[in-house]
């Protein structure tokens, strides 16, 4: 703890998880493995290269696993890992408190 400041595992975790696409990717990938264009298809928005970005991420993390099923044509799926599933655990009890507390928060 450097400078007095107090260290917070959480905030490691937010760093990443606040960027909006990786909540929406995890989203997707909770219900089934999915291979880059069908994700890029099931997120309205979200470029090519963002795609690319937060995956890399992800799998860095060890929230998801990246599998190649086909060399030729190449074909690369994706899915939760043990940990990435443990997150989405984690971000359904935050998303079920915010709207518990949604009046709350509305006023903050």
């Amino acid at each position: 703890m450097e400078n007095n400041k107090t260290y917070c595992p959480a905030q490691e975790a937010f760093k990443i998880l606040a960027n909006k696409w990786s909540l929406m990717i995890i989203k997707e990938l909770s219900g089934e493995n999915l291979r880059f264009n069908r994700i890029k298809k099931k997120i309205e928005g979200i470029s090519s290269r963002e795609l690319s970005k937060r995956l890399e991420v992800l799998e860095e993390i060890g929230a998801i696993n990246r599998s190649i099923i086909s060399i030729k044509p190449i074909m690369v799926e994706y899915s939760l890992t043990e940990a990435g599933k443990e997150l989405t655990d984690a971000i359904d009890a935050l998303h079920n408190w915010t709207i518990k507390n949604k009046r709350n928060i509305a006023n903050v």
